[in-house]
């Protein structure tokens, strides 16, 4: 009989891993964090919300075993006195979209969301996008990335393909590739991905040296695109839905920026996929985190009935439901705003300004401060970020030195001078054609964010980056 005894046992808990643990990858931006610690480090890194665009800057929680209310400070609200006159509660009518309860909200619920919260995104989804076919549903998700995994572990088998933008979010590809799923960059333009390409990817797959059929979805950010900070316009979205059409992929219309846009003079914003989709082939995936707050994980999917009843059923045991107190907080907020039209016509080009005055002042502090022999200055569209072409073929050791040598090198200049930026690299995603030297050395960006620091902090962080390039390229100023 095995003894038990005071000493300890050491255990191997290696052993216990699954193969997808074992094999898990973790996002590359993962490995700025101890840079965010440095004194004096300006970040230019994480796509982090600057608090003063959270709509809630404290609130009280009656605590009834207590016998007390109990405050929660926030930004700028550091105390009882900085809350706002508590308005008198007026119940909701029936007519009413929203009805916040922590009654029914803080109960086990409908994984698909509380009945008024999913009639709310269905308003809204037919009011801003206006789907083209009937059978279509609105799924609550604890914000897109747990969207995304929903649609992963519902539609895909373990080696199959899913199509990306050349450049992609790691958070899409670190957790695509530990499931097994094979990651495919689709190459792009300024205007974003190359419907050309795509329709040559498609005609041209080989199953057997692919060694898995022809992917059956694309991935978009389709506006404000994270890292490319690009807008995908309408033209460019009909052609790549007739090619999407033409091979019969799904589209997952990852949309989390979408109303951080520099809004057009003539649209509310850029028309999206979903707008457009006659056939029932986008799932479309929304977000609280950029236009409320990133902890309240919460967002929504939308897309064709049957698909998004899989991915439901995918959630039910996974996250379950929403979060109740994100749930009340969230649609008391929307509420407080005054239901969709407070949303659209106020808040949406309130949120929007702050971002387009960011982005655009970014953009002025590097035509300012960089050389334009050393970057090309980006095109803007708003969102959080910045995609920054080096003009590596002008660096002195071009021709010795790899392009990611002559990136990673900049990385390592700019911390030297206390700025942090995103090497284009992190992003790369596997590619479908082998690239030249001279190709790859017209393709090594940097990814700048814009939403957290100060903008006198972001002035100064544009300079420094603009010395490091200097220093780098060993050029004057």
């Amino acid at each position: 009989m095995p003894s038990i005894t005071p000493a300890t046992v050491q255990i191997d808990y290696t052993k216990y891993f699954s193969k997808e643990s074992h094999g898990r990858i973790r996002s590359q931006l993962k490995e700025l964090r101890p840079y965010h610690s440095v004194p004096d480090m300006i970040s230019l890194g994480g796509g982090l919300p600057h608090p003063s665009t959270w709509p809630v800057n404290g609130m009280t929680l009656s605590v009834p075993f207590a016998g007390k209310s109990v405050f929660v400070p926030g930004y700028n609200g550091r105390s009882e006195d900085a809350l706002l006159p508590l308005e008198p509660y007026t119940a909701p009518l029936k007519t009413d979209s929203l009805s916040p309860d922590l009654a029914e909200e803080l109960q086990y619920g409908s994984t698909y969301g509380p009945r008024h919260l999913v009639n709310w995104c269905k308003e809204h989804i037919q009011r801003i996008h206006s789907p083209r076919y009937a059978d279509w549903e609105v799924l609550s998700t604890a914000g897109n990335t747990d969207g995304m995994d929903g649609i992963l572990r519902s539609l895909f088998d373990k080696g199959e393909y899913l199509l990306v933008e050349e450049f992609a979010y790691p958070g899409l590809l670190s957790p695509a590739t530990s499931m097994g799923i094979r990651c495919l960059g689709v190459p792009m333009d300024t205007e974003g991905v190359n419907p050309l390409a795509l329709d040559e990817i498609m005609s041209t797959w080989n199953e057997v040296e692919r060694g898995g059929p022809r992917p059956k979805m694309i991935a978009l950010v389709p506006t404000c695109s994270n890292p490319c900070g690009v807008t995908i316009n309408e033209q460019r979205k009909i052609e790549l839905y007739a090619i999407c059409r033409k091979w019969d992929l799904l589209i997952a219309e990852d949309d989390p920026y979408c109303f951080l846009q520099i809004r057009p003079a003539d649209k509310f914003i850029e028309p999206t996929f979903l707008s457009m989709d006659t056939d029932g082939r986008v799932i479309r995936i929304d977000s609280f985190s950029k236009i409320v707050a990133p902890g309240s994980r919460m967002g929504w999917i939308t897309g064709p009935r049957v698909l998004v009843e899989k991915i439901m059923q995918s959630r039910e045991s996974s996250t379950n439901c929403p979060s109740g107190f994100s749930v009340s907080a969230i649609t008391a907020i929307l509420r407080a705003w005054g239901g969709h039209e407070g949303f659209e016509q106020k808040y949406i080009p309130h949120i929007a300004s702050i971002y387009t005055e960011r982005c655009l002042a970014m953009v002025s502090y590097l035509k300012a401060h960089v050389s334009p022999k050393l970057i090309d200055y980006p095109t803007p569209s708003g969102g959080m970020f910045l995609w920054v072409r080096l003009k590596v073929e002008t660096h002195p050791d071009v021709a010795t030195k790899t392009p990611d040598e002559i990136s990673k090198e900049l990385f390592h200049k700019c911390i030297e001078h206390k700025v942090l930026i995103v090497p284009g690299h992190f992003f790369k995603a596997p590619q479908s054609v082998v690239s030249t030297r001279e190709e790859d050395a017209k393709k090594v960006f940097v990814r700048i964010s814009f939403s957290l620091p100060p903008l006198d902090r972001m002035e100064e962080a544009a300079r420094r980056f603009g010395k490091a390039l200097a220093e780098a390229w060993g050029v004057e100023l």
